[in-house]
């Protein structure tokens, strides 16, 4: 356990966090652009809002948790990644879930790297907690 379980399900979770996020499906099975994943599933488009999330750094070998994890917020314009960002960070910054805590930073945006691409918002998320 890393906490990338539990980032996910906090942000599922999140009202404010799925308001944001493109859905497909209908009430009540609707299906949130939210994965656990380094690379967007394909049929995500560059026009969805969406969430991946992924462990960016080392495991931590001590009795304690200390991994980084990092949210992308990707959006079809900067103010969007952005908000989403601030909706993810705000949900997840020091909350505490399964003896892990939160602690979140918002990284500066990145461009899209061309027209098949999205802005990028993302969010680095410290996991700290006793194993």
């Amino acid at each position: 356990m890393t906490g990338t379980a539990e980032i996910y399900k906090v942000l599922a979770a999140s009202s404010s966090v799925l308001a944001l996020v493109t859905r497909t499906g209908t009430s009540p099975n609707y299906v949130y652009d939210i994965e656990v994943a380094m690379i967007e599933p394909k049929d995500w488009g560059i026009n969805d809002s969406s969430i991946t999330i992924y462990q960016s750094g080392p495991d931590s070998l001590g009795d304690v948790y200390d991994v980084f994890h990092t949210v992308n917020c990707r959006a079809n314009t900067e103010a969007k990644a952005k908000a989403l960002a601030s909706a993810v960070a705000a949900a997840l910054h020091r909350v505490t879930f399964s003896q892990m805590m939160f602690y979140c930073t918002l990284e500066q945006p990145i461009p899209p790297a061309d027209n098949t691409d999205n802005f990028n918002a993302p969010v680095t998320v410290r996991v700290m907690g006793s194993k």
